[in-house]
């Protein structure tokens, strides 16, 4: 059974370990080791319990297995940088391994989309690193490359591809 619900300042610590275990999962080999090395579950209970404070347009939900972990999450809002064509960002989705294929990165994408639908964003924008096999996620979901940036991780140049929905995927769609 898959359950989608909101999250909440109790869940900061569950999502911080799953963010850290994720980070190192996902993205080794493509941002630097000594970043993920670094990376605590207490530093990232801090920012995710400010984040859970926000109310203002940020939403973010938690996928849970049949025992009630939490098994993937997504964080959206508006978008965070400046592009007309699109007023709301997907800025987190990650999905343990496990349990990829699954259909919770899908439902969690749709569930924030339906979201940011109901708080009126017209358009959708998520960053994605080029490295990142989860570019075909995003892809089959309906999302266009529309953007590149270079930027500067933890002392190591990074690519990213921008992906793009002129309007705000449903449920339906």
């Amino acid at each position: 059974m898959l359950i989608i619900r909101p999250a909440d300042v109790d869940d900061a610590a569950a999502i911080a370990k799953f963010h850290v275990d994720t980070w190192r999962t996902t993205y080794g080999g493509i941002i630097p080791q000594n970043y993920l090395d670094n990376l605590t579950v207490q530093n990232r209970s801090v920012g995710w319990v400010r984040l859970l404070e926000r109310t203002a347009g940020m939403t973010t939900l938690v996928s849970e297995n049949h025992d009630g972990r939490i098994v993937g999450f997504v964080a959206a809002g508006p978008i965070r940088h400046r592009d007309e064509r699109y007023a709301a960002e997907i800025s987190s989705l990650y999905v343990l391994k496990r349990y990829q294929g699954a259909q919770h990165g899908r439902r969690l994408f749709l569930a924030a989309c339906d979201r940011m639908n109901k708080a009126g964003y017209k358009g959708l924008f998520v960053w994605v690193l080029a490295n990142n096999p989860a570019r075909q996620f995003y892809e089959a979901l309906g999302g266009v490359q529309v953007s590149e940036a270079r930027r500067s991780f933890a002392g190591k140049p990074l690519h990213e591809i921008g992906y793009g929905w002129a309007e705000t995927p449903r449920y339906g769609d």
